[in-house]
């Protein structure tokens, strides 16, 4: 904790924002366990970084009660699909293709707009064994774009270089 304190603090004297992401194991499986840690360092430097990949897999989460008791302390959404733990599977956290595993993207995606959560969605996959990467990136871009729009989600157009 100590260590983790002192991080807080340096990043604070930079103004720099430290969030916290929800992982893959049970030490920070959830926003109410990052919500103990801000208890404990109290810093508008620390906030919650939630993938909702990590936290759907979890059986002991309730994924909306988690978003929305910690709406304030998030500043960043990832977005991943995952397959959960369940008594005779250990989970898949890692390369679920969207679609694949269990989070209900658009559900979370709503709940996010309700909310008015303004900060960035980052998708995360991987494309190390994909045959074509990048057509790869372009099908997840369109799946969230579709995604995005049928919730009611603005994004920032892309700018492009003038040639």
């Amino acid at each position: 904790m100590e260590n983790l304190k002192t991080c807080v603090e340096m990043a604070a004297k930079k103004m720099v924002m430290l969030s916290i992401e929800t992982v893959d194991n049970p030490f920070l499986n959830s926003l109410s366990k990052v919500d103990y840690l801000k208890t404990q360092i109290h810093s508008p430097f620390l906030q919650a970084y939630p993938d909702v990949g990590n936290l759907t897999a979890w059986p002991e989460n309730d994924v909306a009660h988690e978003i929305e008791s910690n709406i304030d302390d998030i500043v960043a959404v990832h977005l991943k699909d995952a397959k959960p733990i369940t008594a005779d599977f250990p989970g898949r956290f890692k390369e679920v293709p969207f679609g694949d595993g269990t989070v209900d993207f658009e559900a979370v995606l709503r709940l996010f707009n309700r909310l008015s959560c303004n900060g960035s969605y980052t998708v995360e996959m991987w494309t190390s064994k994909a045959e074509a990467p990048i057509a790869e990136v372009k099908k997840a871009k369109a799946y969230f774009d579709e995604l995005f729009d049928r919730v009611g989600i603005v994004r920032e157009p892309i700018l492009r270089k003038a040639a």
